[in-house]
């Protein structure tokens, strides 16, 4: 899921890269780079630090609910009534849900920190390489310039 999440925002970043321009093909060629957002995602250094971070939340997170899922069974083996399942389930969601809802945020910031860096790296490179357009790669049946190597370069030596 983070996964595919990280595909998408790299997807839009690439897109929000696009330069606005209107060129007649007499004026002059347009020079389209491309970039492989999948190669990105399994070689830039801070994306799979940031892929590792957010598995070991998630299963912090799982164990935490596992832990209480089995508290609350075996509650329900101890036949206690129903208000008293019900208060432990009030109380179980009370203490889980701020963890989930920081996962979210941890989740949807360190994906925009990846997003920004990955589309300062490639407006560096399009500017650099005096590029008009730059697609992902998986958009283009033939042609283009892949930058894909040099956004990595600039990615692994931008500060964190």
């Amino acid at each position: 899921m983070l996964k595919s999440r990280l595909l998408l925002v790299l997807a839009f970043c690439v897109l929000s890269c696009l330069p606005c321009f209107a060129a007649s093909a007499e004026e002059k060629s347009i020079l389209i780079g491309v970039v492989d957002s999948k190669e990105i995602l399994e070689k830039y250094s801070r994306a799979k630090a940031v892929l590792v971070e957010i598995a070991k939340e998630e299963a912090a997170l799982s164990k935490k609910f596992q832990e209480k899922r089995t508290q609350l069974e075996a509650a329900r083996k101890a036949n206690k009534t129903e208000t008293e399942i019900q208060l432990l389930t009030e109380q179980i969601r009370t203490e889980l849900e701020p963890s989930a809802k920081k996962l979210e945020l941890d989740s949807a910031a360190k994906s925009k920190e990846v997003e920004t860096n990955v589309k300062t790296a490639i407006e560096k490179i399009r500017k650099k390489n005096k590029i008009d357009l730059v697609l992902l790669k998986d958009a283009v049946l033939s042609g283009g310039t892949d930058i894909t190597a040099e956004v990595l370069k600039e990615l692994e030596t931008q500060k964190p």
